[in-house]
Order: C-alpha cells, then structure tokens, then sequence
C-alpha cells in the first residue's frame, strides 16, 4: 500500500538531507572549473548578447537570431547573471544544477505518493548517480530543464488529481508550457501521454473532462506563445539580422517541434532502434538493474498492483514516443531516467529476492568494490604513466581519485561487515543494497564533479581565446573576418562588444577585404580545405605562416582537430592577391 506522507514525520529526516546535501555537491562542486565544451558556447555568448544589448525577446549569436531553442532557457541563464552580477561558465551551467535538484525532489515524491519513502529516496539516488542525469545537469543547456519540468508536472498532476480545479490545471499545465520554453513541446506531450494512462486505471477520466481543464490548457498556451508574438512586434537592434532561413520565431517552433518530428532535418543519423542502446547509455551504471527489473514486472504482472503497472506502462509510453519520432538523438529521452530510477527502486526494494535476483546485486556489489581498490591504489599508476609518456597529470586528478577510492572502500567495508542500519538510517534506503547505490553515488559523482573537470588542463579554446582577448584589443570587432564558421566559443571568451564578419565564400571575403583599410584580422580552422581557399585571397605563404596558431595538447588526433588559426593583415605592408 501507498506509504501515507503524513506518517513520513513520524521518522528521522536524515535521508532527505543525506540526499539533498549530497545531490548540491554533485551538481555545484567543480561546476565552473572547465571550460565551454560542446553546445554550450550558443548558451553562453546568447545570455551574453541579451545583456549585452538589453535585448531579451531576440536571441541572437554574432548578431544572428537565434531561434532553433524557445526563450526560457536563456532566460535562465540571465536572471543567474544578474544576481551574482557576472557571467561566466559557471553561472551558464547554473539553471541546468537547479533544474537537476527539483528533478530528484520530484522523483523522491512520486516514489513516496505511489509506493513508500525508501522507494523515492532509492530513486533519487539512482537517477542522481547516473551517467546521463549528472552529465546534463551540469551542462549548460536545455535537456535538464526539459526533464525537471516533465517530472515535475507529473508529480504535481498526482498530487492534486483527485481534487483538481482550474488552479491546479492551470499550474499542470503552466508547468508544461514553461518546459515546452526552455527544450520544445515534449514537455507539454510526454506528461499529458503518460498521465492518462493513470486516470484511465483510476477510472476518473470522465471527471478531467471540463471546462477548467481545457481553459487552463488554452491560458498555458498563450502564455507560451506570447514571447513569439512580442519578438515579431518589437524591432531587433539595429545589427541583428535573420539567419539565412529568415524563418520566424514561430515558425522555427513549428519545424523544431512538429517537423523534425517527421522530418529529421540534420539529425537523420540515428536508427529506430537507437535508444534500446542509448538508454543503457544514460542508465548507467544501474542499466545492469533496469533489465532485471523490467523481467520482474512481466513475470509478475498479473500481481502487480495499478501503481507499479501504472510506472511500467508510463516509462513504456515515453521510450515509444521518443523512438517514433524520426528526430533522435541520444539526450532527446533524458525525461525516462525519473521512471526508470522509479521501476529500479521497486525492484531493488522488493522485501525479498530469488536467488538469481541476489546474484546480479552481488556482481555489482563486487564491480563497485574492484573499481574503488583500483582508484585507491591509482596513485601507482600514476607515475608509472609519468615515466611512460612523460606528462603530468592534474593534481586534482592526482589526489582525488584515491581519495574517491578509499571512501568507497570504506561504505563497503561498513556494508560487508553486517552493520547496514547506519547506512540506511543516513540514506534511507534499504539495508540490502544501500552500500551498494552509495559506493557507486560516491564514485559517479566524484568523476563529474572533481576527475573530469580536472582533465580541463589538456583543453587548449579557452587560453587561446583570453590571450586573443588581449592580443587583438586594438583591433575592432568589424575588423575581423572569420570564415567560414563562427567559433563560437572565441567570441564568448573575448567579450566583443559588436558582431564580427562571418562569410562563407571567398568572394564575399574578398569583397570585405578590399573595403578594409589599416590592420584586420582573418579566423579561420586549420582545415586545409579552408587554407586553400583563403588562399584565393591573401598569399600561400601568408596562409601558411598564421600570427597566432590554437595549439595542440596531449592525447588530440592531429588529423581530426580542428584548431583556430588567426592572421593579422595590414594592407599596407603585406601584399594581398
């Protein structure tokens, strides 16, 4: 039976703040200590150019409009900025963080409504030490916005169901638009898909079907349509212009959202099938219990509960929603982890196993133990990889990962040794396989929050593009011509103050370079493809010898590396074709 949440006040919090204290240092330790990487360039400049230019209705990179995403997730980003006052990566990453924790608070109150407080909290842990939830709650972008406003609208739906009006309609589905603003409409699809499924095996479908419901669903979507219709009524600054699609905000909505559901557009890579291994991808490590707990549920499913049958056939709705769409990309199913982490916990917490049940937990118990003596004793191989390739690794690197190990060790040797009520009077999770969740949360998070971050010393765009910043100060930003692709990440870094000249042929560049008088600087990557052509218009031996080079640094592919090249060119005293 469902626990009550009144009883929950009876017993000791301390798994709520083990999590939650736990779940912030995960998401927030070592957040701004590595650069852009991927993606999060468009964040980041975005938010930049909006408070640049007190413009917030027109996203823009370089001065081109930018809509392929709604508004709210840079919105995020900027309401960050102004309360610290800054902008960098760490407040870029900021909205991602949050969005993370009301993720997990989300998740631990569906476990607790629908089944009882050690399921939520197991929960919680699972999905905040997996590989997908750590790596895009602390990214700069809108995938974590997306699953929180999912999770959450699930969560507030079953908290109000049996007694919704027009307020709590109003918020389901304000909930959902907000989502829709920050990744596209799965948010406002995925938690409608998969709460009907709910009402219809409550047998209260006939009670939502009302006037209250569908007004509020009509107020949502004004709302969520209203930053659209403002950005097409109020005028752009003078040197924003329309990408080369020139289609409008509402428009790029309508291809983002509803095309690319039929049309792949640029992400056409990608097999129906592609998420039964990308799911494993963003599960693990705890995939290895996802499978049999799926098992478990087919075994028993005619003794199952509505609740359990309920989550299997939500978490089934969502990976069918997301496989037959012909857009897909490995981050597109991030919304299944809460119900994945839901459908793991009811396994895990099951009051007792069958033999090859307890076998699988075992095999995990003893992967965690050997990983956790191999970072222990890392500070071996670290110099033997010293003598080999003669490179010094990051102190952070260095002397987190044996510390990482030696906690681990030590949650299993408390676990091993029989004495598990501690571990489940802090955690709130089941005696039988709390040090098991535990060790693996110490050791995930660990590697997110303080290993990867550490390898950011072997990155070379960052200090490239500060010493540019100082290096090309007296050069203006109409001064510099890049081609054929905007670095995006070079322009965040340098902070300009007005866009730079992209072209993408050479006439073009050409044409610029003719009008140009004094000095002015060429960008471009050092594809030989693009040297040739640059070719075209400034000497070979120019192209060949480029003032500043983006170098190199250990263990980068020099075939495969795309590296920035910068050429100064003064039209007085270096001959141009």
């Amino acid at each position: 039976m469902p626990e009550k949440l009144s009883e929950n006040t009876q017993r000791p919090n301390w798994g709520y703040w083990t999590l939650g204290i736990t779940a912030v240092l995960a998401l927030f330790l070592g957040l701004g200590h590595y650069a852009l990487w991927g993606s999060e360039d468009r964040w980041a400049e975005i938010a930049r150019e909006m408070i640049l230019n007190k413009n917030y209705i027109h996203p823009a990179i370089n001065g081109q409009v930018y809509f392929d995403k709604p508004l709210l997730s840079y919105w995020l980003i900027v309401i960050v900025a102004y309360f610290f006052d800054y902008l960098d990566e760490f407040i870029v990453r900021v909205p991602s963080a949050l969005s993370a924790l009301a993720g997990i608070y989300a998740t631990v109150y569906i476990g607790r409504k629908l089944f009882e407080r050690k399921v939520g909290l197991t929960a919680a842990w699972i999905l905040l030490s997996s590989m997908g939830f750590l790596f895009w709650g602390r990214t700069a972008a809108a995938d974590m916005e997306n699953l929180a406003a999912i999770v959450i609208a699930v969560a507030w739906f079953l908290a109000r169901e049996k007694k919704a009006g027009f307020f709590s309609y109003m918020l389901f589905y304000l909930i959902c638009f907000l989502g829709a603003m920050t990744k596209g409409l799965p948010a406002l699809v995925v938690p409608i898909a998969i709460v009907v499924p709910y009402v219809l095996m409550e047998g209260r479908w006939r009670k939502h079907l009302k006037f209250s419901n569908f007004l509020a669903a009509f107020t949502g979507a004004a709302i969520y349509f209203l930053p659209f219709y403002l950005a097409s009524k109020i005028d752009m600054p003078a040197h924003y212009f329309n990408p080369s699609s020139n289609l409008s905000g509402l428009e790029l909505v309508w291809q983002e959202n509803i095309l690319r559901v039929f049309n792949p557009l640029d992400h056409n890579h990608e097999y129906w099938f592609s998420y039964f291994y990308h799911l494993p991808r963003i599960m693990a490590p705890w995939i290895v219990f996802f499978i049999p707990a799926i098992i478990v549920v087919l075994i028993r499913w005619k003794n199952l509960n509505k609740n359990d049958r309920w989550l299997a056939w939500a978490t089934l709705v969502i990976f069918a929603l997301f496989s037959s769409s012909s857009s897909r990309r490995w981050y597109y199913i991030l919304p299944i982890m809460p119900f994945c982490s839901l459908m793991i916990a009811r396994f895990l917490c099951s009051a007792s196993h069958l033999k090859w049940e307890k076998i699988i937990i075992e095999i995990v118990r003893w992967i965690i133990i050997s990983i956790a003596i191999i970072e222990a004793i890392s500070i071996v191989f670290a110099s033997l990889w010293k003598q080999i390739f003669d490179i010094d690794l990051p102190w952070m690197l260095l002397l987190s990962t044996p510390i990482l190990g030696l906690i681990t060790l030590m949650i299993m040797f408390i676990d091993e040794r029989g004495d598990r009520q501690q571990i489940k009077q802090f955690t709130g999770m089941p005696k039988s396989i709390g040090g098991i969740i535990l060790g693996g949360t110490v050791l995930m998070c660990g590697l997110f929050s303080f290993q990867l971050p550490s390898i950011n010393k072997f990155r070379s765009e960052k200090p490239f593009a500060l010493k540019m910043k100082s290096e090309l100060i007296n050069i203006k930003p109409e001064n510099i011509i890049v081609y054929p692709k905007i670095p995006v990440k070079l322009i965040f870094y340098m902070g300009l103050n007005s866009p730079v000249h992209v072209v993408n042929n050479i006439e073009d560049m050409r044409e610029i370079i003719d009008g140009t008088t004094g000095k002015f600087a060429i960008v471009s990557y050092n594809k030989e493809g693009y040297l040739s052509e640059l070719a075209k218009v400034i000497p070979r031996k120019v192209v060949d010898n480029p003032d500043y080079k983006e170098e190199f640094t250990p263990f980068e592919n020099k075939k495969k590396s795309r590296k920035i090249y910068i050429w100064l060119i003064n039209n007085k005293n270096r001959g141009l074709q």
